[in-house]
């Protein structure tokens, strides 16, 4: 490995390879007056020792690190960064995301909602750090950094120099546009574009521009500027600018055309009909003011605008002296010329519109004897000007296009059609194309490269069950009664089954018991474990074979066969021996059938939130109130909420009474792979979690691990956990006393529940993996002579398990990364001081064993 200084960054290269677009990246990349910028460019077979050559080259300095890693995954590149922090002992930042060169060296990183550049720090948890560099001074909100929709037919997305609101429609069409603006418009540290529309779509409305005003704060507005892209539903053919202010309520700034170029001085230039610039207006800020009740519109003022003609003498702000008796003024569709008396049409003409295709060159008509020097004036102007705006400028009189002001726009929004030289007082007005209504798109599609909604971005993250699961009950919790009680999914008795919950039943209510992973016969066929043991060895000696269609794919792996074990007594015994104990024993989750399995069903979740709404109304009423407030108050949820809010709210309300009290018994119902109410109770949450942001870095908690358990982690690669697994994104004092064995999992998709926790005993640094989550086993060091035990896992990303449920073995430098980044982490985290973070009421959600169950059964005599 080598490095060079190549513009404003370090490149860090094979020897004698650099790839021409790194070296074209790196020297057109902006500076970083805050961070080292180093770009990466590593073969994607790179061994962990190749991460650590890299690691040396990087410059010995207290400032941070701005990491650009090429041709590499996601899973990769957080990871990378967390172990540079880790190893360098400084801030790194690295992306999260696609990465797309900008404007002047900008860089935006998107790939969803909750992706971009990401903040790593030794020992803290990784933070956002928004989607653009340079990092701009307005973004600080999630209306300008994530999708959004507006309505049922539009979408706020953003972009690297601002946000575009644009309808919903095809692919194809938005993916051009969206190219354009990518490449055309700059990132400005203090100005936010608005873009409005999209050429060729169907048009949005004032409420969409209102909707997404409204999520921004006061003090943000002032740096925003709009600019009309495509067609708009307005209320009649006036000014799409005094249109917004009117519906606004508030002033408004937009651009009198596209800025493009510079991102600190960019140029604005008009846009044609389909998107396309058009030439570049002297008129370059128009502000526009809110009418009163009843009375006119306030003229809109000329904000910023440049000089038409160099040394001419400027009499007022965009009036310029041309002759001793011609006026020369500056104006959004072109340039005026006039006399110095105020014309009865001038304020039609102040409020035209530009014209993507033509540059106006305005002029006075008349029978006075001063008429024709204003045209000669006009005609000597249109001389002087620059060769390219001379080019698409035509004379025009002031009259016709006072007239036709509401025609001024361009061909999707009405021409200004050329004039005679004659008067044109009879010449026919085209009727406004403004669009009186939307229209309806038959089904929203969602770009590959940015998602309309906070849903998920991977294809694992928050999976569908592979085939449409029924939602089935057992026949008793068809007619029976359930409830909550004491933290139970509880059913009232009808004739005696078996309810699927982790309280211990009567004995004669007792289910069949589940197979140990301990020399015992090898479990039935319907319900496979994880990795099925061949009896007596805890090793597998086979392939896994494919899971059957109607259940979830799991992760296979082959390994070589062990030494028969010997056999092991029983994990722990709760009680003293009895004759009527049930001692516990410990067993790998059996894989659950489709319509046991928590993985939200391909037909949707209408049934599940139907019967939670039901079944748990007096739960339900008394949170969902509380819970309402919070998802109207956060941005994220307000698309979600308006095109249907009552599944947002089933959702949210499900997640708090999971986090209460309410769902402790929950995840061993669901580990031990039955149908049953927990069922619909666990898929709502599933389906909520997908709307609250994802935690990226290392997760802990602790547990207590037997020797029987601690020998099956240790003879195992990959595991799946059922359940959900609560951790934190810090240790916790008060678990770690509690327990002797600190399980450190690197998260790719779990999900930070702070703001649904209950209120009572909230865990603020709780986050959340779903069940179904696979796992790799990267290290295991069991607890000995007074040092505690750990447990290091690697979440497996979507990629890497194949739809038979394979698993890529080629991620060998993906799991160095991960397993050296944790190290660092229990290092980090054992020389510093420990917080209590979770209350005593909430310890036992957090003690657990991914992958296993502890149960109970019948002692045979």
């Amino acid at each position: 490995m080598t490095s060079h200084t190549i513009g404003n960054a370090l490149v860090v290269h094979p020897c004698d390879v650099l790839r021409d677009e790194v070296r074209d990246m790196a020297l057109n990349l902006a500076a970083d007056p805050d961070h080292e910028l180093v770009v990466v460019d590593l073969p994607p077979s790179s061994s962990f020792t190749t991460w650590e050559s890299a690691a040396k080259l990087l410059p010995r300095k207290r400032r941070g690190v701005r990491l650009v890693i090429g041709g590499r995954t996601r899973e990769t590149t957080v990871l990378a960064g967390q172990w540079f922090s880790e190893r360098l002992g400084r801030t790194v930042i690295a992306p999260d995301g696609a990465v797309m060169p900008g404007v002047g060296g900008s860089l935006f990183v998107d790939a969803g909602w909750g992706t971009g550049w990401v903040r790593f720090q030794p020992g803290k948890p990784p933070k956002r750090d928004g989607k653009r560099f340079p990092r701009p001074t307005w973004e600080n909100v999630s209306a300008l950094a994530e999708v959004m929709p507006t309505s049922a037919s539009a979408v706020s997305e953003p972009l690297p120099g601002g946000v575009w609101l644009r309808p919903r429609g095809s692919e194809s069409l938005l993916m051009q546009h969206r190219q354009r603006l990518i490449e055309t418009m700059p990132c400005q540290p203090d100005v936010c574009t608005i873009v409005l529309g999209c050429p060729g779509a169907a048009p949005i409305t004032l409420y969409d521009i209102t909707r997404f005003w409204s999520w921004l704060p006061q003090d943000l507005r002032a740096k925003l500027r709009v600019v009309r892209f495509g067609p708009m539903t307005l209320p009649d053919s006036g000014p799409y600018g005094q249109h917004v202010a009117d519906a606004l309520g508030e002033q408004i700034t937009c651009y009198n055309g596209l800025p493009v170029g510079s991102r600190t001085d960019p140029r604005i230039v008009t846009l044609r009909s389909d998107g396309t610039p058009g030439w570049q207006p002297f008129a370059l800020e128009v502000a526009y003011f809110p009418a009163q009740q009843g009375q006119p519109a306030p003229l809109p003022a000329l904000l910023s605008y440049r000089d038409p003609l160099f040394g001419i003498e400027e009499v007022e702000p965009a009036v310029y002296r041309y002759t001793q008796d011609v006026l020369l003024e500056v104006v959004p569709a072109g340039l005026w010329v006039r006399l110095e008396q105020e014309a009865a049409h001038g304020p039609a003409v102040r409020t035209a519109e530009p014209d993507g295709e033509r540059h106006l060159v305005l002029f006075e008509e008349g029978v006075d004897a001063v008429a024709p020097e204003v045209r000669r004036a006009a005609q000597d102007l249109l001389g002087r000007l620059d060769s390219q705006t001379r080019r698409v400028s035509e004379l025009v009189p002031a009259l016709a296009v006072a007239r036709q002001r509401n025609q001024v726009g361009g061909k999707a929004w009405g021409v200004v059609e050329q004039q005679p030289a004659e008067p044109v007082a009879a010449a026919p007005v085209p009727a406004p194309v403004t669009e009186v209504a939307p229209q309806p798109v038959a089904e929203p599609v969602v770009p590959p490269l940015l998602t309309p909604e906070p849903a998920p971005h991977v294809p694992r993250e928050f999976a569908t069950a592979p085939t449409d699961a029924p939602f089935a009950l057992e026949p008793s919790f068809e007619t029976a009664t359930v409830r909550l009680e004491n933290g139970q999914l509880v059913a009232d008795p009808l004739p005696v089954r078996s309810p699927l919950v982790s309280e211990p039943a009567p004995a004669e209510a007792v289910p069949t018991p589940m197979p140990d992973f301990a020399p015992v016969s090898a479990p039935p066929a319907s319900t496979p474990p994880l990795l099925p043991p061949s009896a007596p060895d805890l090793t597998v000696a086979e392939p896994a074979a494919a899971p059957p269609p109607e259940r979830p794919a799991e992760p296979a792996v082959t390994e070589p066969a062990a030494a028969p074990a010997e056999e092991l007594p029983p994990a722990e015994e709760p009680a003293p021996p009895q004759a009527a104990a049930r001692p516990v024993v410990t067993v790998v989750q059996p894989t659950p059938a489709a319509a046991a399995a928590a993985l939200v069903p391909q037909r949707g979740l209408e049934e599940e939130r139907g019967w939670l709404r039901r079944t748990l109304s007096q739960e339900y009423a008394a949170v969902a109130n509380s819970v309402n407030r919070v998802l109207s108050e956060h941005p994220g949820f307000q698309g979600a909420i308006e095109r249907s809010s009552g599944a947002v709210l089933t959702d949210a309300v499900a997640i708090r009474l999971y986090l209460s009290p309410s769902g402790d018994g929950l995840d061993q119902s669901l580990r031990s792979g039955g149908v049953g109410p927990h069922v619909p109770f666990a898929r709502c949450v599933v389906s909520g979690l997908s709307r609250l942001p994802s935690h990226r870095g290392p997760a802990v908690f602790s547990t207590s691990l037997t020797e029987q358990e601690l020998d099956f982690y240790g003879g195992r690669k990959l595991l799946t956990e059922w359940g959900f697994i609560n951790a934190l994104s810090a240790p916790c004092a008060r678990q770690s006393e509690q327990n002797d064995v600190d399980v450190l999992v690197w998260s790719m998709t779990a999900r930070r529940t702070k703001l649904l926790e209950p209120d009572a005993d909230a865990v603020t640094d709780r986050v959340l993996f779903v069940p179904g989550t696979s796992f790799k086993v990267l290290e295991l060091t069991p607890p000995a002579d007074g040092a505690r035990g750990r447990l290091l896992l690697r979440e497996l990303a979507a990629g890497e398990i194949d739809p038979t449920g394979k698993v890529d073995r080629n991620r060998e430098a993906l799991d160095e990364l991960a397993l050296n980044s944790l190290r660092r982490c229990v290092q980090t985290w054992g020389s510093g001081t420990q917080e209590a973070r979770v209350p005593e009421s909430s310890l036992a959600r957090f003690v657990q064993r991914p992958g296993l169950t502890r149960t109970t059964t019948h002692e045979e005599g």
